[in-house]
Protein backbone atom coordinates (compact mmCIF):
# COMPACT_ATOMS: atom_id res chain seq x y z
CA UNK A 1 0.00 0.00 0.00
CA UNK A 2 1.29 3.39 -0.92
CA UNK A 3 1.33 5.77 1.99
CA UNK A 4 4.43 7.71 0.02
CA UNK A 5 4.07 11.49 -1.47
CA UNK A 6 3.82 9.59 -4.86
CA UNK A 7 3.01 8.11 -6.92
CA UNK A 8 -0.59 7.15 -5.19
CA UNK A 9 -2.05 3.64 -5.64
CA UNK A 10 -4.26 4.28 -9.05
CA UNK A 11 -7.66 2.94 -8.66
CA UNK A 12 -9.00 -0.43 -11.02
CA UNK A 13 -10.83 1.32 -13.28
CA UNK A 14 -7.50 3.25 -14.11
CA UNK A 15 -5.68 0.40 -14.40
CA UNK A 16 -7.98 -1.38 -16.32
CA UNK A 17 -7.14 1.21 -19.16
CA UNK A 18 -3.76 0.60 -19.85
CA UNK A 19 -5.21 -3.51 -20.62
CA UNK A 20 -7.23 -1.14 -23.51
CA UNK A 21 -5.29 -1.93 -27.12
CA UNK A 22 -2.58 0.64 -28.20
CA UNK A 23 -3.86 3.90 -29.57
CA UNK A 24 -1.06 5.81 -32.55
CA UNK A 25 -0.53 8.90 -30.97
CA UNK A 26 -2.14 10.81 -34.20
CA UNK A 27 -5.33 10.26 -36.33
CA UNK A 28 -9.26 11.30 -35.40
CA UNK A 29 -9.55 8.62 -32.30
CA UNK A 30 -6.40 9.82 -30.69
CA UNK A 31 -7.22 13.70 -31.45
CA UNK A 32 -10.62 12.92 -29.68
CA UNK A 33 -9.25 11.24 -26.38
CA UNK A 34 -6.44 13.83 -26.07
CA UNK A 35 -9.06 16.84 -26.38
CA UNK A 36 -10.86 15.47 -24.12
CA UNK A 37 -8.45 15.29 -21.36
CA UNK A 38 -6.68 18.16 -21.94
CA UNK A 39 -10.78 19.58 -21.57
CA UNK A 40 -11.64 17.85 -18.62
CA UNK A 41 -8.10 19.24 -17.03
CA UNK A 42 -9.39 22.81 -17.50
CA UNK A 43 -12.39 21.77 -14.93
CA UNK A 44 -9.98 20.42 -12.36
CA UNK A 45 -7.17 23.48 -13.48
CA UNK A 46 -10.64 25.88 -13.06
CA UNK A 47 -9.21 27.76 -15.90
CA UNK A 48 -9.64 28.84 -19.54
CA UNK A 49 -6.43 28.71 -20.69
CA UNK A 50 -5.31 25.92 -23.18
CA UNK A 51 -4.01 22.98 -21.42
CA UNK A 52 -0.89 20.98 -22.49
CA UNK A 53 -0.10 16.96 -21.94
CA UNK A 54 3.30 17.27 -21.37
CA UNK A 55 4.96 13.56 -22.02
CA UNK A 56 8.03 13.94 -19.71
CA UNK A 57 8.34 14.07 -15.39
CA UNK A 58 6.99 16.55 -13.90
CA UNK A 59 10.01 18.59 -12.12
CA UNK A 60 10.96 18.75 -16.31
CA UNK A 61 7.32 20.59 -16.43
CA UNK A 62 8.48 23.17 -14.04
CA UNK A 63 11.77 23.59 -15.71
CA UNK A 64 9.70 23.86 -19.54
CA UNK A 65 8.47 27.81 -17.74
CA UNK A 66 11.94 28.50 -16.52
CA UNK A 67 13.28 27.60 -20.07
CA UNK A 68 10.59 29.73 -21.82
CA UNK A 69 10.17 32.60 -19.53
CA UNK A 70 13.04 33.31 -18.24
CA UNK A 71 15.80 34.72 -19.77
CA UNK A 72 19.96 33.96 -19.83
CA UNK A 73 20.88 36.71 -17.26
CA UNK A 74 17.50 37.87 -16.32
CA UNK A 75 16.01 37.79 -12.74
CA UNK A 76 13.46 35.45 -11.54
CA UNK A 77 11.86 35.26 -7.94
CA UNK A 78 11.60 31.68 -6.55
CA UNK A 79 9.86 31.19 -3.24
CA UNK A 80 12.23 28.33 -1.21
CA UNK A 81 10.80 26.48 1.38
CA UNK A 82 11.60 23.02 0.84
CA UNK A 83 13.70 20.80 -1.59
CA UNK A 84 11.76 20.95 -4.69
CA UNK A 85 11.64 24.58 -4.67
CA UNK A 86 15.06 24.70 -4.09
CA UNK A 87 15.20 22.58 -7.15
CA UNK A 88 13.93 25.32 -9.46
CA UNK A 89 16.27 27.65 -8.61
CA UNK A 90 18.92 24.73 -9.25
CA UNK A 91 17.07 24.60 -13.11
CA UNK A 92 17.41 28.60 -13.36
CA UNK A 93 20.61 28.64 -12.42
CA UNK A 94 21.93 25.65 -15.19
CA UNK A 95 19.50 28.00 -17.99
CA UNK A 96 21.85 31.16 -17.01
CA UNK A 97 18.96 32.88 -15.50
CA UNK A 98 19.24 35.11 -11.81
CA UNK A 99 17.39 33.22 -9.02
CA UNK A 100 16.39 35.53 -6.85
CA UNK A 101 15.22 33.17 -3.45
CA UNK A 102 12.42 34.21 -1.37
CA UNK A 103 13.17 31.52 1.70
CA UNK A 104 10.80 30.62 4.42
CA UNK A 105 11.88 28.63 7.29
CA UNK A 106 11.71 24.78 7.30
CA UNK A 107 8.29 23.72 7.77
CA UNK A 108 6.55 27.46 6.41
CA UNK A 109 5.20 28.82 3.22
CA UNK A 110 5.08 31.91 2.08
CA UNK A 111 3.38 35.49 2.99
CA UNK A 112 2.68 38.07 0.68
CA UNK A 113 4.45 40.51 2.68
CA UNK A 114 8.02 38.49 2.56
CA UNK A 115 7.23 37.82 -1.45
CA UNK A 116 6.97 41.85 -1.77
CA UNK A 117 10.05 43.20 0.00
CA UNK A 118 12.08 41.17 -2.60
CA UNK A 119 9.81 42.13 -5.76
CA UNK A 120 10.09 45.51 -4.69
CA UNK A 121 13.60 45.63 -4.85
CA UNK A 122 14.13 44.66 -8.56
CA UNK A 123 14.61 47.34 -10.62
CA UNK A 124 12.02 46.08 -12.94
CA UNK A 125 10.15 43.34 -12.24
CA UNK A 126 7.52 43.51 -15.37
CA UNK A 127 8.27 40.70 -17.95
CA UNK A 128 10.11 38.53 -15.11
CA UNK A 129 8.66 35.20 -13.64
CA UNK A 130 7.67 34.39 -10.18
CA UNK A 131 7.90 30.54 -9.19
CA UNK A 132 5.89 29.46 -6.55
CA UNK A 133 5.30 25.34 -5.41
CA UNK A 134 1.96 24.95 -4.24
CA UNK A 135 1.74 22.07 -1.99
CA UNK A 136 5.62 21.18 -0.71
CA UNK A 137 5.98 17.37 -0.11
CA UNK A 138 9.54 17.77 1.29
CA UNK A 139 8.05 19.62 3.96
CA UNK A 140 4.57 18.78 4.23
CA UNK A 141 3.69 22.76 3.92
CA UNK A 142 0.72 24.16 1.24
CA UNK A 143 0.14 27.53 0.38
CA UNK A 144 -2.47 29.48 -1.21
CA UNK A 145 -0.52 31.98 -4.04
CA UNK A 146 -3.67 34.01 -4.73
CA UNK A 147 -2.20 37.46 -2.77
CA UNK A 148 1.14 36.67 -4.05
CA UNK A 149 0.48 36.25 -7.59
CA UNK A 150 -2.36 39.23 -7.81
CA UNK A 151 0.43 41.52 -6.46
CA UNK A 152 3.01 40.36 -8.75
CA UNK A 153 0.46 40.78 -12.48
CA UNK A 154 -0.23 44.01 -11.18
CA UNK A 155 3.85 44.14 -11.09
CA UNK A 156 3.79 42.57 -15.01
CA UNK A 157 5.28 39.77 -13.93
CA UNK A 158 5.09 36.14 -15.11
CA UNK A 159 3.47 33.89 -12.57
CA UNK A 160 4.18 29.96 -12.24
CA UNK A 161 2.43 27.64 -10.00
CA UNK A 162 4.12 24.24 -9.20
CA UNK A 163 0.63 22.21 -8.43
CA UNK A 164 2.19 18.63 -9.30
CA UNK A 165 1.44 17.26 -5.77
CA UNK A 166 -1.44 19.17 -5.20
CA UNK A 167 -3.66 19.07 -8.15
CA UNK A 168 -6.59 16.22 -7.35
CA UNK A 169 -6.23 16.64 -3.99
CA UNK A 170 -5.98 20.33 -2.82
CA UNK A 171 -8.10 23.17 -4.54
CA UNK A 172 -6.50 24.95 -7.40
CA UNK A 173 -8.20 28.33 -9.09
CA UNK A 174 -6.04 29.19 -11.88
CA UNK A 175 -7.57 31.59 -13.33
CA UNK A 176 -8.90 32.87 -10.33
CA UNK A 177 -5.53 33.42 -8.84
CA UNK A 178 -4.12 35.26 -11.80
CA UNK A 179 -1.69 31.85 -12.35
CA UNK A 180 -0.23 31.63 -15.70
CA UNK A 181 1.97 28.80 -16.11
CA UNK A 182 -0.11 26.03 -13.84
CA UNK A 183 2.42 22.25 -13.71
CA UNK A 184 -0.31 19.29 -12.57
CA UNK A 185 1.13 15.48 -12.40
CA UNK A 186 -1.02 12.13 -13.32
CA UNK A 187 -0.28 10.01 -10.50
CA UNK A 188 -0.21 11.69 -7.44
CA UNK A 189 -3.41 12.98 -6.07
CA UNK A 190 -5.19 12.71 -9.56
CA UNK A 191 -4.59 8.52 -9.42
CA UNK A 192 -3.64 8.34 -12.83
CA UNK A 193 -0.26 6.91 -13.94
CA UNK A 194 3.12 8.38 -14.28
CA UNK A 195 4.70 9.65 -17.54
CA UNK A 196 2.75 12.46 -18.93
CA UNK A 197 2.10 15.67 -17.18
CA UNK A 198 -0.87 18.18 -17.80
CA UNK A 199 -0.09 21.86 -18.29
CA UNK A 200 -2.22 25.34 -18.30
CA UNK A 201 -0.50 28.08 -20.07
CA UNK A 202 -2.16 31.56 -20.30
CA UNK A 203 -2.30 33.51 -23.32
CA UNK A 204 0.44 36.12 -21.62
CA UNK A 205 3.21 32.97 -21.36
CA UNK A 206 1.54 32.56 -25.53
CA UNK A 207 2.73 35.79 -26.41
CA UNK A 208 6.12 36.08 -24.53
CA UNK A 209 7.36 33.20 -25.93
CA UNK A 210 6.27 34.28 -29.64
CA UNK A 211 8.13 37.28 -29.05
CA UNK A 212 11.00 35.48 -28.17
CA UNK A 213 11.19 32.67 -30.95
CA UNK A 214 14.39 31.85 -32.12
CA UNK A 215 15.93 32.41 -28.82
CA UNK A 216 14.33 29.69 -26.41
CA UNK A 217 16.86 27.01 -26.12
CA UNK A 218 15.36 23.80 -26.08
CA UNK A 219 13.58 21.71 -28.85
CA UNK A 220 10.67 19.59 -27.55
CA UNK A 221 10.48 21.94 -24.44
CA UNK A 222 10.34 25.18 -27.06
CA UNK A 223 6.51 26.05 -25.96
CA UNK A 224 6.65 27.92 -29.86
CA UNK A 225 7.02 24.42 -31.46
CA UNK A 226 4.02 23.06 -29.53
CA UNK A 227 2.05 26.16 -30.78
CA UNK A 228 3.09 25.30 -34.18
CA UNK A 229 2.21 21.78 -33.57
CA UNK A 230 -1.12 22.76 -32.37
CA UNK A 231 -1.51 25.26 -35.14
CA UNK A 232 -0.64 22.54 -37.89
CA UNK A 233 -0.38 19.18 -37.15
CA UNK A 234 -4.33 18.73 -35.49
CA UNK A 235 -5.27 18.51 -38.53
CA UNK A 236 -4.12 15.42 -38.78
CA UNK A 237 -4.47 14.41 -35.03
CA UNK A 238 -1.23 15.02 -33.83
CA UNK A 239 -1.31 18.36 -31.18
CA UNK A 240 1.89 18.02 -30.36
CA UNK A 241 5.47 18.11 -31.13
CA UNK A 242 6.73 14.59 -30.02
CA UNK A 243 5.16 10.86 -29.55
CA UNK A 244 3.31 10.22 -26.68
CA UNK A 245 2.63 7.40 -24.30
CA UNK A 246 -1.07 7.28 -25.11
CA UNK A 247 -2.08 4.34 -22.82
CA UNK A 248 -0.56 6.61 -20.29
CA UNK A 249 -2.77 9.56 -20.90
CA UNK A 250 -6.08 7.12 -21.86
CA UNK A 251 -5.28 6.13 -17.92
CA UNK A 252 -5.19 9.70 -17.32
CA UNK A 253 -8.50 10.86 -19.05
CA UNK A 254 -10.14 7.79 -16.50
CA UNK A 255 -8.17 9.23 -13.46
CA UNK A 256 -9.66 12.97 -14.13
CA UNK A 257 -13.28 11.70 -15.19
CA UNK A 258 -13.26 9.85 -11.95
CA UNK A 259 -12.23 12.81 -9.70
CA UNK A 260 -15.07 15.10 -11.76
CA UNK A 261 -17.36 12.09 -10.88
CA UNK A 262 -16.60 12.27 -7.14
CA UNK A 263 -16.52 16.64 -7.45
CA UNK A 264 -13.62 18.61 -6.87
CA UNK A 265 -15.26 20.07 -3.57
CA UNK A 266 -16.07 16.10 -2.37
CA UNK A 267 -12.79 14.83 -3.14
CA UNK A 268 -10.69 18.28 -1.85
CA UNK A 269 -13.12 17.49 1.62
CA UNK A 270 -12.10 13.94 1.51
CA UNK A 271 -8.42 14.58 1.39
CA UNK A 272 -8.58 17.24 4.00
CA UNK A 273 -10.69 14.64 6.05
CA UNK A 274 -7.66 11.95 5.38
CA UNK A 275 -4.61 14.57 6.57
CA UNK A 276 -6.53 15.89 9.43
CA UNK A 277 -6.70 12.13 10.77
CA UNK A 278 -3.25 11.27 9.91
CA UNK A 279 -1.82 14.47 11.82
CA UNK A 280 -3.65 13.62 14.65
CA UNK A 281 -2.37 10.12 14.13
CA UNK A 282 1.56 10.84 14.28
CA UNK A 283 0.86 12.82 17.07
CA UNK A 284 -1.01 10.23 19.08
CA UNK A 285 2.56 7.94 18.37
CA UNK A 286 4.31 10.75 19.87
CA UNK A 287 5.42 11.75 16.41
CA UNK A 288 5.62 15.65 16.50
CA UNK A 289 3.92 17.25 13.40
CA UNK A 290 6.27 19.09 11.41
CA UNK A 291 4.66 21.89 9.41
CA UNK A 292 3.23 24.82 10.74
CA UNK A 293 -0.49 24.30 11.38
CA UNK A 294 -0.91 27.44 9.05
CA UNK A 295 0.36 25.87 6.20
CA UNK A 296 -0.92 22.14 6.79
CA UNK A 297 -0.94 20.18 3.44
CA UNK A 298 -3.71 18.04 2.34
CA UNK A 299 -2.01 15.50 0.47
CA UNK A 300 1.30 14.65 2.95
CA UNK A 301 1.72 14.74 6.41
CA UNK A 302 5.61 15.24 7.88
CA UNK A 303 6.58 13.61 11.36
CA UNK A 304 9.84 14.40 13.29
CA UNK A 305 11.33 10.77 14.10
CA UNK A 306 14.58 10.08 15.27
CA UNK A 307 17.78 9.17 13.41
CA UNK A 308 18.81 6.21 15.27
CA UNK A 309 16.01 4.36 14.00
CA UNK A 310 13.72 6.28 10.88
CA UNK A 311 15.43 3.29 8.62
CA UNK A 312 13.92 0.08 10.18
CA UNK A 313 10.87 2.29 11.35
CA UNK A 314 9.88 2.71 7.38
CA UNK A 315 11.75 -0.88 6.22
CA UNK A 316 9.74 -2.83 9.43
CA UNK A 317 6.44 -1.26 8.16
CA UNK A 318 7.20 -2.41 4.62
CA UNK A 319 8.48 -6.11 5.48
CA UNK A 320 6.15 -7.02 8.30
CA UNK A 321 2.75 -4.74 6.98
CA UNK A 322 3.30 -3.93 3.10
CA UNK A 323 3.18 0.01 3.59
CA UNK A 324 5.07 2.03 2.64
CA UNK A 325 6.00 5.66 3.84
CA UNK A 326 8.82 7.74 2.61
CA UNK A 327 11.57 9.09 4.72
CA UNK A 328 12.95 13.02 4.84
CA UNK A 329 14.86 14.54 2.00
CA UNK A 330 18.09 17.04 2.13
CA UNK A 331 19.19 18.46 5.23
CA UNK A 332 15.46 16.62 6.78
CA UNK A 333 16.97 13.22 6.37
CA UNK A 334 16.56 10.75 9.08
CA UNK A 335 14.82 13.66 11.05
CA UNK A 336 11.39 13.11 9.45
CA UNK A 337 8.97 10.55 8.17
CA UNK A 338 6.35 11.70 5.37
CA UNK A 339 3.52 10.16 4.64
CA UNK A 340 1.24 10.29 1.76
CA UNK A 341 -2.48 10.45 1.89
CA UNK A 342 -3.80 11.52 -1.79
CA UNK A 343 -5.57 9.63 -4.42
CA UNK A 344 -7.10 6.67 -3.39
CA UNK A 345 -4.53 7.13 -0.35
CA UNK A 346 -6.60 9.78 0.94
CA UNK A 347 -9.19 7.30 2.81
CA UNK A 348 -10.07 7.22 6.68
CA UNK A 349 -9.51 3.08 6.23
CA UNK A 350 -6.00 3.54 4.64
CA UNK A 351 -5.02 6.19 6.91
CA UNK A 352 -6.23 4.29 10.26
CA UNK A 353 -4.34 1.14 8.64
CA UNK A 354 -1.44 2.96 8.32
CA UNK A 355 -1.53 4.49 11.92
CA UNK A 356 -1.96 1.24 13.10
CA UNK A 357 1.03 -0.47 11.74
CA UNK A 358 3.00 1.97 12.41
CA UNK A 359 1.92 2.03 16.35
CA UNK A 360 2.99 -1.82 16.28
CA UNK A 361 6.46 -0.82 14.39
CA UNK A 362 7.31 1.69 16.80
CA UNK A 363 7.08 -0.41 20.00
CA UNK A 364 9.69 -2.59 18.04
CA UNK A 365 12.11 0.10 17.12
CA UNK A 366 12.12 2.84 19.85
Amino acid sequence: MLMIPGPSDPEPEVLAELSLPILPHYGDKWMSAYTETTTMMQKVFRTKNEVLIVPVPGQLAVEMAAINLVNRGEEAVICVNGLFSQSIVDAINIIGGRPVEVRAEPGNGHTLEMVKSVVDGLRDPAGKSVFIVQNETSTGVAVNPADIFHYCKKKGMFTVLDSISAVGGIDIRADEWDADYVVGYASKALGGVNGAQPVAVSQAVWDEVARKKGNIHSSVLDLNVWREAIDVDSSWGHPHPTSMPTSVIIALRKAVSMALEEGLENRYRRHADAAKAMREGLQDLGLEVFTNPDFYSGTVSVGRVDPGWDLEFRNRLVSDYNIMIAGGLGALKGKVVRVGHMGSGARLEKVRATIAAMEQVLRKVR
